[in-house]
């Protein structure tokens, strides 16, 4: 499964962190975060993809996967309803 900061490196081969937070409406700061904690929110992970002409929604899976407290909320959900993908 890639990781959300493969997509960040492509993303930064077109545009400068500072380019990108322009872009985006956010702080340079969220990608300097993004390294230390070896994964991008699935928000800016969503948007990064639009960018680059990418389907947002497997890059967001993947961030919400990367984040283990979220990956144990979404095993929650599913377990309650597990038709969940369809709401």
């Amino acid at each position: 499964m890639p990781k959300t900061l493969d997509l960040l490196q492509r993303a930064l081969e077109i545009k400068s962190k500072s380019e990108w937070a322009r872009t985006l409406n956010i702080m340079p700061s969220v990608f300097t975060r993004a390294g230390h904690d070896g994964r991008l929110s699935p928000a800016v992970a969503g948007n990064l993809a639009i960018e680059l002409g990418e389907d947002p929604e497997p890059w967001m899976i993947a961030a919400m996967l990367e984040n283990k407290h979220e990956a144990a909320l979404i095993d929650r959900l599913r377990s309650r309803k597990p038709e969940w993908r369809k709401l």
